[in-house]
Order: structure tokens, then C-alpha cells, then sequence
């Protein structure tokens, strides 16, 4: 036969072709280290010249040999060619298939095994057990356990060993596992670790230190790093990970690479990062499961300048970054808003082949849109070889980010999701879709989704219904909000929360404080979320009184130190003309930020207290706090409320030039108006530009009136028209305008025009609170639901005999 065994006989005539075989099977062993298939090939290759390829030992070696190299193929067809195999032959290649993942093979090469003239041993069954392990056939493995016992190796610890992994991981019986190991005849460190890890695997904390401490009493073994990590598994605390860390450092093997990297990753996830570096810095060798376990320790806890440096030195080391250190790497540069970084790590997922990954392609997204680059982002999304529901949910919520087009764009992605056969929608991606409705132009298009989501199997969680309340608020459906919040299966506390501000928001005060008390009444307590809308209801309706309570709430539960939920009191005392409790409420404040500041620049602005705002920006600079354009807002209408020119146009230039805040309608509006008051309306006109929004041009039509400037009033009042054609103001206040100019005949046609466009005066109303209930009334309206009707002249004599 001439193959793999070149000719049948096995020596050359001539006997200096011969080499002994000693030196031949010394020779294999000494190059089984390397793993180079090409030495394996040239080795086999002169066994075949030689005519030594027959000796059973040597064929063995070389079949070793091409199973640790990988070489399935080579080691399947030697193995065929082979013609008398003994167990060593059979075990060597069944190994090969477990150790490659080849499960299914392995079992079957076994089942061949039993059915020839050869039996298994101790390692053949071990190595079957352990496909069976792999693959989840406790059926099949309790029979190889009766085979087990059939040749008499219950006690052997190799295939104790695996039995013990076995019923641990997949039959789920630990008195099995315990019973077997308790039979073993030998217990090794390898035996007792596999029956400590499984234990650790369930959580069972107390029976791994019991084992722990019985694998040295008993039999006298000392714990390895396999031991250690397996105890490391049951740690709960930092506390627990310092006892096991000095155990560790008693038993001599603190720079032990596996025990190093479990102890890092351990206390990154406990939030102690200086113990994880010193761990780090103290490790002679470091591999990836280290640095990607510092790295995202320091993104976890906040430090991504530190995950970042790590990951840089990672690089510089020459280690490659695997999809976990860089996905912890670009949640850092989410946190720090570093684009630079993100590129650069970019880079490296294009280098080390990871650009279709799904878990770092995904993380990217989020980086790409955070920042605004959503092209990028797109790119990244459609590079992506198999994605996962993550990586679309990234997409729509990227899209759902975008101030303007996100409507059309995650409508586009949701639909394509839609469209495949692999993946469904699922809750978070609803709620992504959901956020793109953004105003009272979305309004259709959400409804069409609310009616999906009511035919989908998420209708009745929790999250959706609270996006769907949302949605509704900010596309102004006030009501629609109302019946999505009545509809909920599931309320929690963030629903309250968003129905209470729904109505907040949208100026229906008295609805949110009643539906405060409604929540109270279920059993939900005020929280962070929903005290702040609690109390922008009392700011609307200058309810100082109730305003007050929600504050004794405030300091009672301790969400004083929340900046948020302090920023609404001082915005409450502000609005309700109590600038002396707003500026106290600001100074209990432990650490105000940029709201908070606003809050109370804003409350200076509306008392008229220029200086005083002014005062407080300038201290706002002093704590390095970083002015938005709502502080600027807050700031030019102070100075404009009390015709400070010069500082209107200092702050209005200082916002771009300084801060790169580009102006928008309002910050436009303000200048115009400081320019109106003062009469110098041909300035005001020439400030605001061609793309400016209606704020700035009704801002000018109103000085026009109060100036009677019929020229430039004209042409304000027609932009305005333009960009709000249902806006009443600029016909009401150009119609005044011909009025006072003499111009009747003007005045009514313009009266006349908006009765035949369907354009309303908004009624004034009045509220007036009564033990809690909030009554509102209306301009023309003579009844109250708790009185009934009464006419006129009745109101009209009790007034009189009031005053």
C-alpha cells in the first residue's frame, strides 16, 4: 500500500537509509512544541522514506503531532491508513476533535471505537465525557458513566474528573457529582478544582471554602491558580476580594497571569481601581483578559481619561486589543465626547480586523452619533457583517437624536428591521422609535406606530407605555398622553413622572398637581423625576403656598442635594415673586450646576434685577461652570428688560466668540427688543438676519406698535404671517396699528381676514386656588362648577359691594 505508510515492507535494503527509531520519536517530540505543520510534513515524509512509518508508537507521535497543529484533515486520513490501531491511536484523535470544538465527531470517532475490537481507557472516556459535557447530552453521558463502571475506572480522578464537570454543568444533580467524587480512588488538584468551580459556578460560597479548605487538610494539596479563580467567582464585595487577594499573596503566587487578570477585572467591577493597579503594575506578564479587564474597570467608574492612557499603552506594548478592551475604550470616549480617540480606535478595529463586529460596531454607533457624526454612524451600521438587535436599536435611537430629519431616517431603519426574518423589534427599539417624534408635524406618523405597538406583544410593558406618554407631550397631544397613561397595564413610578410633566409642560398646571395627589394616593412617592414637575406646576400657577410643601418634601426625603430637583425650587420662588426664597433655596444648593445658575439668573431677569443677573453669571464663570444658551437667554433678557444696550450687545457677541454658541430666534428676539424699547427700530431691523425664526420679528412688530412705526411694523408683521399663519398676534397688533395711524378701513379688513382664515384671539383666563382645588376662569365665562350659573348683574353687584 503506498500512501501515507509509503510501501508495505518497513526497512530499505540499504542500511544507511535507516534511522533508529528512538531518534526518530525524539526528534517528533522535540518539534511538537513549535506547532509548524510544515515540520510536521517533512518529519512524516522522511518516516515514509525511511520505512519506519509502520511502528505503531512513531504513527501515534505524528498523529499527535498533526492534531496540535491543528491538522484535522491530515490527522483524520493518517488515522485511516493506519493499519492496526491500538487506544492510544483512538484517544489521540477523539482528543483532537474535543480540544477543536468538533464535539459531534468526537462522540462519533468514540462510537466507532466501541463497536472495533479496542476499549476505551481513562482518557478515552474522559476526552467522551467531555464532548458530551460540551454539547449537553446528559442521556448519552450518563451511558458512558455506566461504561465507566463497566471497566472498572470509577475511581480513576481523569475520568472522575470529567463525570464530576458533567453532572455539575449539565445534570444539575450535585449529589451525582459529589457521590462520584467521593468514590475516586486519587483526588488531584485538577479533581478538587473541578468540584470547587462547580460549586462556585451555582453561587455556593460557603461549600467552595469548606472544599477549599479540605483539598489541604484531606490531601494534603495546595490551591493553584485555577483553585483561586474559581473562589474569586464566589466574591460578592470588595470585602471578600481582599481576603481571597491575601490568601493569594500566602500562597506565592500573586504574579500568576490567570489569578493577576481575575483579580484586576474583580476589582474594577467592585469599583476599586487603585487595588486593580497595583494588581496590574505588580504582574511580570500581562495578557488581553488583563489589560481589557484594567481598561474597562476605568470606563466603568467613570475614569475614561484613564481608559483611554491604558488602552494607548496597551498598543504601545504590542498587544492586540481585542473587541472588549476597545468597546471599553468607546464607551470611555462617549464619556469624554473624545472624537480623536474614537478614530484612532477606529483605526484599530480596522487593523485587527473587528470593522463587522457587532459589539464594538455598536458601541461605535453610539460614539458616531453622540458626537453627531450620524453619516459615520451610518457607515459603521452597514459594515456590520451580522447584526444583532443592539446594533439597530443604536441606529433608530442615533437617528432619534438628530433635531432635524430623524422622523424620516428611523422610520426608514425601523421598517428595514421590520423587513428581515432573523430579528423582531423588541421594547428598546419602540422606545427609540418613539423619541424621533419630536413635534406636533410628527403626530400622524407616531400614531401609526401606537397602533403597531398595540398589535405587538410590548404593549404592555412598562418602558414602551412611558415612551408613547412621552411622544404625545412633545407632539403636543396633551389628551392622547392622558388615554395612553389611563391604557397602561403597568405603571411605575416613571410613568407618574411623564404624565405629571406631560401636563407641566404643556401649561395644563392644575391637571399635574391633581394627578400628584393621585399618585401619592396609589402608594408612589414623590422621587427626582417627578418632584420637579411637581413643582414647575406650582411655578406656573404661582402657587407659592403648595410650592412650599413640595420644598418641605424636598429636605424631608433629602433630595436637597439633587441640583435638578433644586433647581425647580428656585425657578418656583422665582416665578412666584419671591426672589429672596429663590436666592436662599440657590445657596443651600451643595454644588449648583448650569441649570441651577440659570434658574436664578432667569428669576433676576423676570424681576426686573439686571445687575443682580449679570452678578450671578460673572460668579458662574468664577466656578467654572460653562454658560449654555439658556444662561445667555436668561442673561440678554435681563438687560434688555431694563434697556441696557451696551450689555445686551456685549453678551450677544461673547456667546459665540467666546463660548461658540451659535444665536438663535430668542437671543435675537432679546437684542431686538432692548433696541425696540430705546425707539432705535431701524438698528433693531437691520440685527435680525434672513433665517432667523418668528421670536425676533414679533418681538419687532410689537416695539412698532408701541412706537407707531407703520413702515417697518408692516413688513414684521407680514414675516411673521409667513412663518405662523395662525398666529393671532401680528394680526391683532398690525390691525391696533392702523387703528391708532387713523387707518379704519385697513384695521377691518385685517379683522375681516382672520374670521375668514379660522384665526382666534386665545381667551385670557384668571386661576384662583381654594384649599387646593384650582379653579380657572375664563374671559367672558359667569359659571363655576361648584356654584352653578349666575348672570351678570348678580357678579356685577356682589364686586361692587366688595369693594
Amino acid at each position: 500500500m503506498i500512501g501515507f505508510f509509503g510501501r508495505s515492507h518497513h526497512y530499505n535494503s540499504n542500511p544507511k537509509y535507516v534511522e533508529l527509531p528512538e531518534s526518530i520519536s525524539l526528534l517528533l517530540q522535540k518539534h511538537s512544541k513549535s506547532k509548524s505543520i510544515k515540520e510536521c510534513k517533512q518529519i512524516h515524509a522522511k518516516l515514509i522514506v525511511t520505512y519506519t512509518i509502520s511502528e505503531i508508537y512513531l504513527t501515534n507521535t505524528v498523529l499527535n503531532f498533526y492534531s496540535r497543529c491543528g491538522d484535522l484533515c491530515n490527522a483524520h486520513l493518517l488515522f485511516d491508513q493506519i493499519p492496526q490501531k491500538n487506544v492510544v491511536t483512538w484517544t489521540s484523535l477523539i482528543s483532537a476533535y474535543v480540544h477543536h470544538g468538533s464535539f459531534g465527531a468526537a462522540l462519533h470517532l468514540f462510537k466507532e471505537m466501541l463497536q472495533s475490537s479496542e476499549n476505551p481507557n481513562q482518557f478515552t472516556l474522559s476526552v467522551a465525557v467531555r464532548a458530551c459535557t460540551n454539547l449537553s447530552f446528559i442521556e448519552l453521558g450518563l451511558q458512558i458513566h455506566g461504561l465507566v463502571i463497566h471497566f472498572g475506572l470509577e475511581r480513576d480522578e481523569f475520568a472522575g474528573s470529567s463525570l464530576v464537570d458533567m453532572y455539575f454543568k449539565i445534570g444539575g444533580n450535585l449529589d451525582d457529582a459529589c457521590h462520584v467524587f467521593n468514590g475516586l480512588f486519587k483526588r488531584d488538584s485538577v479533581t478538587w478544582n473541578v468540584l470547587i468551580s462547580g460549586f462556585a459556578q451555582i453561587g455556593d460560597s460557603r461549600e467552595v471554602v469548606k472544599l477549599f479548605s479540605e483539598m489541604q487538610v484531606a490531601d494534603g494539596l495546595k490551591p493553584n491558580d485555577f483553585t483561586f479563580t474559581s473562589l474569586l467567582k464566589c466574591c460578592c464585595c470588595l470585602r471578600e476580594v481582599e481576603q481571597i487577594h491575601g490568601l493569594v499573596l500566602k500562597f506565592g503566587i500573586e504574579f500568576d497571569i490567570v489569578v493577576g487578570s481575575a483579580l484586576v477585572n474583580l476589582y474594577g467591577k467592585c469599583g476599586n481601581m487603585d487595588s486593580g493597579q497595583k494588581v496590574l503594575d505588580s504582574m511580570v506578564q500581562k495578557d488581553n483578559f488583563v489589560w481589557s479587564s484594567i481598561i474597562s474597570g476605568y470606563a466603568r467608574n467613570g475614569s475614561g481619561e484613564e481608559a483611554v492612557t491604558l488602552f494607548k499603552d496597551m498598543c504601545r506594548e504590542g498587544m492586540k486589543p481585542d473587541q472588549h478592551a476597545m468597546s471599553s475604550t468607546l464607551k470611555a470616549c462617549i464619556e469624554m465626547g473624545g472624537m480623536d480617540t474614537g478614530i484612532q480606535v477606529h483605526t484599530q478595529m480596522i487593523k485587527n480586523g473587528y470593522q463587522k463586529d457587532c459589539i464594538i460596531a455598536s458601541v461605535l454607533l453610539v460614539l458616531y452619533t453622540d458626537l453627531n457624526e450620524i453619516g459615520e454612524a451610518e457607515k459603521v451600521f452597514r459594515r456590520i457583517y451580522d447584526r444583532d438587535i443592539v446594533a439597530w436599536n443604536s441606529m433608530i435611537m442615533g437617528y432619534a437624536q438628530m433635531e432635524d430629519g430623524s422622523v424620516l431616517s428611523s422610520i426608514i431603519i425601523y421598517r428595514e428591521l421590520r423587513q428581515t426574518t432573523v430579528l423582531k423589534p423588541d421594547g428598546a427599539t419602540l422606545v427609540a422609535v418613539l423619541k424621533s417624534f419630536q413635534s406636533k408635524l410628527d403626530f400622524k406618523m407616531g400614531i401609526q406606530i401606537h397602533t403597531e405597538i398595540m398589535k405587538s406583544s410590548h404593549s404592555s410593558e412598562a418602558l414602551v407605555g412611558n415612551a408613547l406618554i412621552n411622544m404625545y407631550s412633545k407632539c403636543g397631544a396633551v389628551d392622547d398622553a392622558g388615554r395612553a397613561f389611563v391604557e397602561m397595564v403597568h405603571r411605575d413610578e416613571v410613568s407618574w413622572s411623564s404624565i405629571i410633566g406631560n401636563y407641566a409642560v404643556n401649561g395644563i398646571e392644575s391637571e399635574a398637581l391633581r394627578l400628584c395627589k393621585e399618585m401619592l394616593a396609589n402608594g408612589f412617592c414623590l422621587s427626582c423625576f417627578s418632584l420637579p414637575s411637581c413643582i414647575a406646576a406650582c411655578s406656573g400657577l404661582a402657587a407659592m403656598d403648595v410650592g412650599r410643601q413640595f420644598h418641605s418634601n424636598v429636605i424631608k426625603y433629602g433630595f436637597d442635594s439633587d441640583v435638578y430637583v433644586g433647581s425647580s425650587v428656585v425657578d418656583m420662588y422665582a416665578k412666584c415673586g419671591n426672589m429672596e426664597d429663590s436666592v436662599k433655596a440657590f445657596n443651600e444648593q451643595q454644588d449648583p450646576n448650569e441649570v441651577t445658575f440659570n434658574a436664578l439668573i432667569s428669576g433676576f431677569a423676570q424681576h426686573g434685577k439686571a445687575r443682580e443677573a449679570i452678578a450671578t453669571f460673572k460668579e458662574m464663570e468664577n466656578v467654572n461652570k460653562i454658560p449654555n444658551k439658556i444662561t445667555f437667554l436668561a442673561v440678554l433678557s435681563a438687560c434688555s428688560h431694563v434697556g441696557l444696550i451696551e450689555e445686551s450687545v456685549f453678551f450677544f457677541n461673547l456667546m459665540h466668540q467666546k463660548y461658540g454658541i451659535e444665536q438663535e430666534s430668542e437671543h435675537y428676539s432679546c437684542l431686538v427688543d432692548v433696541f425696540g424699547r430705546a425707539g432705535r427700530l431701524e438698528e433693531a431691523h437691520q440685527i435680525i438676519p434672513n433665517n432667523v425664526g418668528v421670536s425676533a420679528w414679533r418681538t419687532l412688530l410689537s416695539a412698532c406698535r408701541n412706537y407707531g412705526n407703520m413702515v417697518i411694523g408692516e413688513k414684521s408683521a407680514r414675516r411673521v404671517m409667513e412663518l405662523e399663519p395662525h398666529d393671532h398676534t401680528p394680526y391683532v397688533l398690525l390691525s391696533n396699528l392702523y387703528s391708532e395711524a387713523g387707518r379704519w378701513e385697513e384695521a377691518s379688513k385685517l379683522r375681516q381676514r382672520m374670521a375668514e382664515i379660522g384665526v382666534k384671539k386665545d381667551p385670557g383666563s384668571s386661576r384662583l386656588i381654594n384649599r387646593h382645588q384650582v379653579n380657572e376662569f375664563m374671559v367672558g365665562e359667569f359659571s363655576h362648577p361648584g356654584q352653578g350659573h349666575f348672570d351678570r348683574d348678580k357678579q356685577s353687584k356682589s364686586t361692587d359691594e366688595d369693594h
